[in-house]
């Protein structure tokens, strides 16, 4: 499949005063020759950059009325929205499907050929040049991401050269943007027997020393109210990933994913691989075992040049909590009273990176003062003064494992400061959260490791090899007791599930 056009424009609010403008405009004429046959008398003509600009702005709302302004055309909620694929009016017809991608006040633009023709309006499903198309604009960005605002224009040469590489005669090839910009700068690469094979996916080989670096990284989730009537609850997952840096055209790597005796050793589940992967030991529970066995399961890939995630698993098997806790807040007229209380599973590695509870405050004046008074750490406040910081340290007490927080928090007149869109229109009166960030290194819940020993690499060769660990919190967060909290409740209707069908109570 091909592209007709490339379109990369600067939003209006990514420019001080001033309007959006076209940075990158690039139109292939053999491709839209092929629309102009295939649509027929149906055929829309390109229209000029300006015109573009103008009607895409229209489209996605940036004018001088932004979206405030309702027009049923565009805002109707009868309007079928196919987000990132657009359809935008021009003074000759209707341009359809523009896949649109924004990312840092940059609009990146493409139109795809459609083989079938535009007025048959065929299923997204059944056009793959639009998924084409935005893999390649997704990579246009991230070629870009790197350059401030005022440095564009002189990165606008090189996009030719990438489209060049990544998308010959608008023909998206190679979306990868570590493999164009090494075509683009001519790596060198090392020199390969008449019987090997470079594949597609990997055009350029390293070239130094070999290097293998493998990383598990574990999230948990969790959500606790302290409440008689709404149980916590809390999930753990992870990634296994991999950068191979090795002079090698199609090297094979076998990794044994292990479980440490540091953990709580529980099987992994929901093993989600990537297709470089080729081969993936299953997870066999026995449910008359009387316990379940985590065996380690062993991974075979071949991996290309740049960091790739090699599975996504889930730990559904893991029994505490890492860190519970109780987060109480009275409120008063312009000041709170809190109280917080955290305690380490004592299964739980007692060292941390870093151990951060954060309380923000939404729709209240910006915080004036605060007594505090924390068992461990220090208290500090967010720029803007609406978030109280509590860093608790690189440990929890060795022998209690608690740490226990006490404080009064006095804020100014809410009129002197505007309201923050990043206010959450729930959290009036009492209803708060407090939220907890840490990391903890060489450690990982569910004991899930890389083992070392087991890493083997064929054909064979000497390298270096980095295997780490770390368990990470994602969204880890403390209701106050004494307010509401937002949380889904399973409807009474709902009571057992049997023989695979939900059976509905009457009431």
């Amino acid at each position: 499949m091909s592209l007709q056009a490339i379109w990369i424009v600067q939003l209006p609010s990514a420019i001080a005063r001033k309007d959006g403008r076209l940075l990158f405009s690039r139109i292939y004429p053999t491709c839209v020759k092929k629309e102009k046959i295939a649509a027929g008398i149906h055929y829309v003509p390109l229209p000029p950059n300006p015109d573009f600009v103008k009607s895409l702005f229209f489209e996605l709302g940036y004018t001088k009325e932004g979206m405030s302004h309702f027009i049923a055309a565009r805002d109707s909620c009868q309007k079928d929205m196919q987000n990132p694929v657009y359809e935008i009016a021009t003074s000759a017809g209707k341009l359809w499907p523009l896949v649109v991608v924004e990312q840092y006040g940059i609009v990146y633009c493409c139109l795809p050929y459609v083989e079938q023709g535009v007025h048959t309006r065929p299923p997204l499903i059944d056009l793959p040049g639009v998924t084409q198309g935005f893999s390649l604009l997704c990579a246009i960005a991230d070629f870009l991401r790197p350059v401030p605002h005022n440095e564009l224009y002189q990165k606008i040469p090189e996009i030719y050269s990438f489209l060049t590489h990544a998308a010959p005669f608008g023909s998206p090839l190679d979306t990868n943007v570590e493999s164009v910009i090494a075509k683009m700068t001519n790596r060198p690469s090392t020199v390969m027997t008449k019987s090997q094979k470079q594949p597609g996916w990997k055009p350029v080989i390293h070239k130094g020393k070999n290097h293998i670096y493998l990383s598990v990284t574990e999230y948990v989730r969790a959500v606790q109210y302290d409440w008689d009537d709404a149980a916590n609850v809390w999930d753990v997952y992870g990634t296994i990933s991999c950068k191979a840096e090795l002079e090698c055209v199609m090297p094979e790597i076998t990794v044994t994913v292990s479980q440490a005796a540091d953990g709580e050793i529980t099987p992994l589940d929901h093993l989600l691989i990537h297709p470089c992967v080729q081969s993936a030991d299953t997870s066999i529970i026995d449910p008359g075992a009387g316990q379940v066995r985590a065996n380690p399961r062993r991974v075979r890939f071949s991996p290309p040049n740049e960091m790739v995630t090699l599975c996504h698993y889930t730990a559904s098997r893991i029994q505490g909590i890492p860190i519970t806790g109780s987060f109480e807040m009275f409120v008063e007229e312009k000041k709170v009273n809190l109280k917080v209380k955290l305690k380490l599973h004592e299964k739980i590695k007692n060292q941390f990176e870093y151990c951060e509870l954060q309380i923000p405050f939404h729709n209240r004046g910006p915080i004036a003062s605060h007594d505090s008074l924390p068992s461990s750490g220090s208290m500090m406040l967010s720029p803007d003064r609406k978030v109280l910081a509590w860093n608790i340290g690189q440990k929890f007490s060795s022998k209690t494992l608690e740490v226990n927080l006490t404080a009064t928090v006095q804020f100014a007149d809410p009129s002197k400061q505007p309201a923050s869109p990043q206010d959450d229109p729930f959290c009036v009166g009492q209803n708060a959260y407090a939220q907890l960030y840490f990391k903890i290194p060489d450690y990982t819940h569910s004991g899930c490791y890389i083992d070392p020993k087991s890493v083997q690499v064929s054909p064979s060769m000497k390298y270096k090899l980095t295997a780490v660990r770390e368990y990470i919190s994602k969204e880890y967060k403390f209701w106050n007791i004494q307010g509401d909290a937002l949380r889904s409740v399973i409807p009474k209707c709902l009571t057992t599930l049997n023989n695979g069908t939900i059976d509905l109570e009457e009431k």
